[in-house]
């Protein structure tokens, strides 16, 4: 493979040269910079894939090109240079996603573990054999690809994680809204609480109560007070799956708490304050809910104040090798398995396929083939032929069946969001209606 390239970023011009030549003798291209704005330069210029960068600069800190690289999606490895002083700030970089930091003055041996790791993960993302030791760790929070979609999802991710504004989340069932939700925590906010709600799996009636908590005696059942989960997000992230499917008067009292910032439990009048970020996640099509007079459009622009989109598996096949390593990785560990291998053909066809439940999809059919493998290589099970198109077999097929069978495959995978469906197949919603009546394609 190419050498890695690496910036090493110090005002100590005895330091730059000392790490130069510590980096160049393990046979690594090595640029330098003095100061923030040389160090930005190069870094756009030269695209290094990991950097040593000092917290103190002639002309800034360091944090903040380590910010600008996280919120334009860069996967850098970067490791800070900081004093016992800097502690405090050392942390701060942690969060903003730094790799590790050393300690000035600089203790060799440690600076070279801290190297080996960060070159160990460089290495592993640049085979394009899938081994799954090389892997991240288990339970990293990361989204793994590197194609143009991640590097983008990864930028408005960085954007939403700079102040403590309400996200709009929206993606297709299966994309990994959630995980998106838990990254913006973690910039956002790791040391306070992430309480998740699922908006579509409660009746309205539990669901109120698990918002809003409730006073004993509120209602028949209420034996003791209960904390809802507004309450216990506190100053952290309050994160409402499944935000389309929330009951109409619900949708009116969640409005007044983002508005007023405070709350009553149910049955009780103590005013609660309320100071959490409410990230919202949907599949739905929440315009045509708007439209149709199913989803307030005060509390919808409430909740957008930042919007991320979540692509598609499809529509970032190229991170299907990257997927499945992570996916090794993880279930390997976790059935005390051994299958490290990917046959070319296996992996060719799972980027043929169209994956219609996204990224959990593909994660469950991994897990299966894991138990299923008798030995090192993948046994996963390939779904029988692509969901792109008809087989050859079909080509006697009339131009109707074929329209048919793609609007009927569009609004299943929609849920029948006719929005998102329209937006799929390039036609108006009067002439998706009139299809739908016309080839008689009823909601299953």
């Amino acid at each position: 493979m190419a050498l890695p390239r690496i910036l090493v970023v110090d005002d100590d011009r005895a330091l730059r040269r000392s790490l130069e030549l510590q980096l160049e003798t393990r046979g690594l291209v090595v640029s330098t910079a003095a100061d923030l704005a040389e160090a930005e330069q190069r870094w756009r210029r030269e695209s290094p894939a990991l950097v040593i960068l000092d917290l103190m600069l002639p002309d800034g800190e360091g944090l903040d090109l380590l910010a600008r690289m996280k919120s334009e999606g860069d996967g850098a490895r970067v490791v800070m240079i900081t004093g016992h002083h800097d502690m405090e700030k050392a942390v701060s970089a942690m969060r903003l996603g730094a790799f590790d930091y050393a300690h000035k003055p600089l203790d060799v041996d440690e600076l070279d573990r801290v190297l080996d790791r960060a070159l160990a993960e460089i290495e592993a993302e640049s085979r394009t054999s899938l081994d799954a030791t090389t892997a991240e760790p288990t339970g990293a929070l990361r989204i793994a690809g590197r194609s143009r979609a991640v590097l983008e999802l990864h930028k408005t991710i960085g954007q939403a994680s700079r102040g403590r504004a309400n996200v709009l989340i929206r993606g297709e069932s299966g994309t990994g809204k959630e995980l998106v939700a838990r990254i913006i925590h973690r910039n956002l906010a790791p040391e306070k609480p992430f309480v998740a709600v699922n908006c579509s799996a409660l009746v309205p009636t539990l669901l109120e109560s698990e918002l809003f908590g409730h006073e004993k005696g509120a209602f028949t059942g209420a034996l003791s007070r209960r904390v809802g989960r507004l309450e216990l997000a506190g100053d952290g992230v309050l994160f409402l799956d499944e935000i389309g499917d929330l009951p109409a008067d619900l949708q009116a009292k969640l409005l007044r708490v983002l508005q007023e910032k405070e709350f009553e439990r149910v049955g009780g009048n103590a005013t609660i304050p309320f100071g959490a970020v409410v990230l919202a996640a949907t599949h739905r099509d929440l315009e045509a809910r708007v439209a149709d007079g199913s989803f307030r459009e005060d509390l919808y622009y409430r909740l957008k104040v930042v919007e991320i989109a979540v692509p598609t598996l499809r529509d970032r096949k190229e991170d299907i090798p990257h997927l499945v390593a992570a996916f090794l990785d993880r279930y390997n560990r976790e059935f005390h398995r051994v299958v490290s291998r990917v046959p070319d053909a296996t992996l060719a066809a799972l980027q043929a396929y169209d994956w219609p439940g996204n990224v959990r999809e593909l994660e469950n059919r991994v897990q299966a083939g894991i138990m299923a493998s008798s030995g090192e290589s993948l046994a996963v099970e390939i779904p029988d032929a692509p969901t792109t198109g008809a087989p050859a077999s079909d080509w006697r097929r009339s131009l109707a069946d074929v329209e048919e069978e793609q609007i009927r495959s569009v609004l299943e995978r929609t849920g029948w969001a006719l929005g998102e469906s329209c937006e799929i197949l390039g036609i108006s919603r009067p002439t998706l209606r009139k299809k739908i009546a016309e080839y008689g394609i009823e909601q299953g």
